[in-house]
């Protein structure tokens, strides 16, 4: 990679592949290299949570089982779907490339970039590292999940003698923000204040759904969320990547959050059918419908009442904080009766789930009312918490506290149909302290002045469909 002469030719080149935040690291004159590996940060920062990848664990355990093994020094490693990118926009692909959380010490660093990869750069190379001066690493999600990245040089990029004083990400670490669609040098976190005040302000939404570049309107359960991912311009594509500026917006209403499903892969239900499952635990329908339902609150250290199962994060030492070997860390649904595992979920599947784009979350909650015709209209709350900075160890801690808690809605209907909902969620009313426990750094935002009751409807499909904006302050947002 080389020419890079502005922080906006930057932009655009890492535009053209979707990345809407950017991650910059000034690599250290010595070390940071293929041989050293690339630091990240101290490993207590959610660095692993920051890119889609892979999890898996390493354990330098020589164990066959499982999950007993020897001590050692657990670690997790994420794998990541990678490319350098060329001047021209050019992909190529460096199959090697993983992050290391060598969580017990703690650190966290970027290694294999360069194996398989048929232009890797040089500047990474331990040998010729100091032919180039001054190096820069920028990293980013593209749209179709894929990680891209380039190495600005002293020697071949001039930006990099001239280059903006960016924002830390979370406020520490080494890792610093470059915010694609805004203002480079503005703190993402005020960006998308900015926004969410500007959507609070504006009262009530009629139930859109942004699809590609067309915002049209929806019908469902799930409009609250959808319209404020459409306010923020955001299209309802289940990405890989974080909504906006690096945070993922997450809309909610009613009592208790869902923050993930990740099925169990081991125990009972891990190692079975979900049929074999339901058959084996799943208890008849209230109104004997001929149903089989597995449901209730399964938290921490306590046993649910009407099965008698206890939830319980396996590996770890809550009066010492600390994790034993990476084989036996897991969360479990435990039967005290027969001593048996009904569900288990190891560190990889907590991880792998919880990494999907929860680096840094936004949670606003909203109202709604009918709208006729079927469609309903929505209002957001006056206040609204942030998150920064997590890992799965963050979230462990979560579950073994008690806040975050397993509530299944698994069904077989009588006409055999499965619904299979294996659901972690968090109180609405425990949101602010579950935030700091599962965050490095959580922040409660009000708006001072009260949302209105003014309805920002769409058009009705029959009038001329034309591109529009209703703006507020300096922000403007799509009604189409």
């Amino acid at each position: 990679m080389s020419g890079i002469i502005t922080i906006e030719q930057l932009k655009v080149l890492l535009e053209g592949q979707g990345v809407r935040t950017a991650w910059v690291k000034h690599l250290s004159e010595r070390q940071d290299n293929e041989k050293n590996q690339i630091y990240l940060g101290g490993g207590l920062d959610g660095v692993t949570n920051i890119f889609p990848a892979t999890i898996h664990a390493r354990s330098p355990s020589e164990s066959t089982t499982k999950r007993r093994s020897k001590t050692g020094k657990p670690k997790l490693e994420a794998r990541l779907d990678f490319a350098w990118l060329s001047s021209n926009g050019n992909r190529h692909d460096a199959p090697g490339t993983t992050i290391i959380d060598y969580f017990q010490y703690p650190e966290v660093r970027m290694s294999g970039f360069l194996n398989g990869c048929d232009e890797p750069p040089d500047a990474l190379r331990r040998d010729h590292q100091a032919e180039y001066g001054r190096r820069i690493l920028v990293m980013g999600t593209a749209r179709d999940g894929k990680v891209v990245g380039l190495v600005l040089t002293e020697q071949n990029d001039p930006l990099v003698a001239n280059f903006p004083d960016l924002p830390l990400a979370g406020g520490r670490g080494v890792l610093h923000i470059l915010s694609i669609d805004g203002q480079a040098g503005k703190d993402p976190a005020e960006l998308i204040r900015q926004e969410i005040e500007a959507i609070v302000s504006g009262g009530w939404y009629s139930s859109r759904i942004k699809k590609g570049d067309t915002i049209e309107p929806f019908k469902g359960s799930q409009g609250g969320g959808y319209t404020l991912e459409a306010l923020l311009g955001v299209a309802a594509n289940g990405d890989k990547k974080p909504d906006k500026h690096g945070y993922e917006i997450k809309g909610y209403s009613g009592s208790r959050i869902s923050l993930m499903t990740p099925v169990p892969d081991y125990g009972y239900q891990g190692l079975h059918t979900f049929r074999e499952f339901m058959e084996q635990y799943g208890l008849p329908g209230q109104k004997d419908d001929g149903s089989l339902r597995f449901t209730g609150l399964y938290r921490s250290g306590k046993s649910n009442a009407k099965t008698g199962f206890v939830l319980r994060v396996a590996g770890y030492d809550r009066v010492n904080d600390s994790f034993g070997d990476i084989a036996d860390i897991g969360v479990e649904l435990f039967d005290p009766g027969k001593g048996e595992v009904v569900a288990g979920w190891s560190v990889e599947k907590m991880a792998n789930c919880w990494n999907a784009k929860h680096a840094n979350a936004l949670y606003l909650k909203f109202e709604n009312r009918d709208g006729g015709g079927g469609v309903k209209d929505y209002r957001y709350a006056s206040d609204w918490v942030t998150g920064s900075g997590t890992d799965v160890w963050k979230l462990l801690r979560a579950i073994d506290s008690g806040l975050v808690f397993h509530d299944p809605a698994h069904t077989i209907y009588s006409d055999g149909k499965a619904k299979v909902r294996p659901q972690w969620r968090i109180n609405a009313r425990d949101l602010p302290e579950a935030m700091r426990v599962l965050y490095s750094s959580s922040e409660m935002h009000t708006v001072s002045s009260p949302p209105t009751d003014n309805l920002n409807a769409l058009p009705s499909r029959n009038s001329e469909q034309r591109e529009s904006t209703v703006s507020r302050g300096n922000l403007s947002f799509p009604f189409i």
